[in-house]
């Protein structure tokens, strides 16, 4: 909401994009098979994809998303089976007052 969008943020918007293009950042992509483990990881990336304006790096991130499956089609009718424990699922306590105070002190020491 407080966040100025200007022409630097949009491009370094740009080299991130470009970034999670680049063959590093496979394992990333390949993150977003698993729908149903990393919703946020989703959610980030259609965030970053409304603050872009049409470009190229739009149309990268866009097409990338819309090979995210849809976790609908993903589901089998199976019989349920037993919960497996999985460590990722297990939400640690996180102190988000303290993670927005720290974002807003990045904040604004770029914006000096």
């Amino acid at each position: 909401g407080d966040l100025e969008v200007t022409v630097d943020f949009l491009m370094e918007v740009d080299k991130l994009v470009q970034l999670i293009e680049s063959p590093i950042f496979t394992y990333l992509r390949l993150q977003l098979l698993d729908v149903e483990h990393n919703p946020y990881l989703i959610k980030a990336l259609y965030g970053l994809l409304m603050l872009l304006p049409q470009s190229q790096a739009f149309q990268l991130l866009s097409h990338r998303l819309s090979c995210v499956p849809n976790p609908e089609l993903m589901r089998t009718v199976e019989a349920p089976k037993a919960p497996v424990k999985d460590k990722r699922l297990a939400q640690p306590h996180i102190d988000y007052s303290e993670l927005l105070q720290h974002f807003d002190r990045v904040q604004s020491k770029h914006l000096e």
